[in-house]
């Protein structure tokens, strides 16, 4: 039962962190890579596991942590 329930963990982690996780990031950071590279990188790369889709993914997370925190900078929260 034990062995049953840490497959299920693992696999809502896996879940949670490749699919939905890199899925948002990536798409975040896909248009501001394309934008800063004249469209030369990312070269279809998408879900691959490769170190520029890890790159992608944070600039994603940067974009988006820079657009939250000037978002509620606006609103004084």
């Amino acid at each position: 039962m034990e062995e049953i329930l840490s497959f299920i963990l693992r696999l809502i982690g896996y879940l949670i962190t490749e699919l939905l996780l890199s899925t948002f990031f990536y798409a975040i950071g896909w248009p501001f890579v394309k934008a800063v590279t004249f469209g030369k990188y990312p070269k279809r790369e998408w879900l691959s596991g490769s170190r520029n889709e890890t790159y992608v993914c944070c600039v994603g997370i940067l974009v988006f942590v820079i657009s939250l925190m000037a978002v509620l900078g606006q609103f004084n929260v």
